[in-house]
């Protein structure tokens, strides 16, 4: 059952964030007051954004729940907030109930980065397509077992049992990391963990709430391996693993290699914007990828919200706010997939 966290990170335009504890206790707002609420991936961004609106929109506010995506989908569903984002698509059962339509917006592009901690070894970890999910299977549970050390010549791995780290909410980096290991490996899906943005890891795996909270952990535990949205990673300077990709290469997060992952995929997105690249193919292209979609109705809201949230949106998707994605860690869209959210963005009335 997902948890229902309602801790609301208060992104207020000007000034620095508060936290309040219920969506129900924001003290009175400017004459526009935008709630959202869903991934931890993109909330940094998000937080970004909000900074840049406020110049041009100062009667602007908008907070920001980091609730994980599937709590996301919840309160978009519940008419709690303005707008949900997720990394995990919602499913045509959950779109016919959504009252005055949805469309999924993708604003941003995120890298699934595996962090880990391993003090005594200087070069960077390299994990293979089969060997990344035999980690978080459970199968491999040794840092000193072969199948990783094939993937690290001459690299001396301790003796030590490997501690996993994963979100405990319905996430949508869960369910991007998940789709990953279930496209390299079809027994993932068939008889290991399976996609979704809950699932059964193995018994011992400490699970913690939010992208922050599995960054932490990695921190300050030996030994230990976790999936992040890269921009966490980089900013608490964790060590992350070179994986490799459907060509054989093996690649790092970086804004380029979540570019590359994009760009074969991009012409190819559909009308609704609900594109999984679970896979990517080229020798440069990071094998983790995923789009970030804000979830908004098409219909049935206030003409004040509908222009505040295309202007914040909109700002999203403009050159300066793509740039300000690069800046801090995430892929820039492909121009294909920008002009597909600007016209998607445009069926909100």
């Amino acid at each position: 059952m997902a948890v229902r966290t309602k801790v609301l990170l208060t992104l207020v335009l000007g000034i620095a964030a508060s936290v309040l504890t219920e969506f129900s206790s924001a003290a009175p707002g400017p004459a526009v007051e935008l709630r959202g609420a869903g991934s931890t991936l993109i909330a940094p961004l998000l937080g970004t954004w909000t900074k840049a609106l406020a110049v041009s929109h100062p009667n602007v506010l908008v907070q920001y729940a980091q609730t994980g995506s599937g709590e996301g989908i919840h309160h978009f569903l519940a008419r709690s907030v303005q707008f949900g984002a997720t990394e995990r698509p919602m499913t045509d059962a959950e779109i016919y109930r959504a009252e005055g339509g949805v469309v999924h917006v993708p604003v941003a592009a995120g890298m699934v980065a595996v962090a880990y901690n391993l003090p005594d070894v200087s070069a960077r970890l390299r994990l293979g397509r089969e060997t990344l999910g035999e980690i978080f299977s459970g199968a491999v549970r040794q840092w000193n077992d072969p199948r990783i050390g094939a993937d690290n010549p001459g690299v001396v791995l301790p003796a030590r049992t490997i501690a996993l780290v994963t979100r405990r909410e319905a996430s949508g980096t869960t369910y991007a990391f998940s789709a990953h290991l279930a496209a390299v490996d079809p027994s993932w899906n068939r008889a290991g963990p399976g996609v979704g943005d809950q699932i059964a890891w193995p018994p011992e795996t400490m699970t913690v709430l939010g992208s922050e909270g599995v960054a932490s952990r990695v921190s300050i535990t030996e030994n230990s391996i976790g999936y992040i949205e890269y921009g966490f990673a980089r900013r608490l300077g964790l060590k992350t693993a070179l994986l490799q990709n459907r060509d054989g290469a093996f690649v790092g997060p970086a804004p380029a290699a979540g570019a590359a992952a994009l760009a074969d995929a991009a012409a190819n997105m559909p009308p609704d914007g609900r594109q999984l690249i679970s896979d990517p193919a080229g020798t440069a292209a990071y094998p983790i990828v995923t789009y970030s979609w804000l979830l908004l109705r098409e219909n049935g809201q206030s003409a004040d919200v509908a222009d505040a949230l295309r202007a914040f949106v909109g700002y999203g998707l403009s050159q300066n706010g793509q740039a300000q994605a690069a800046e801090i860690g995430y892929a820039p869209l492909p121009s294909a997939v920008v002009e597909r959210a600007e016209a998607l963005l445009g069926r909100m009335r």
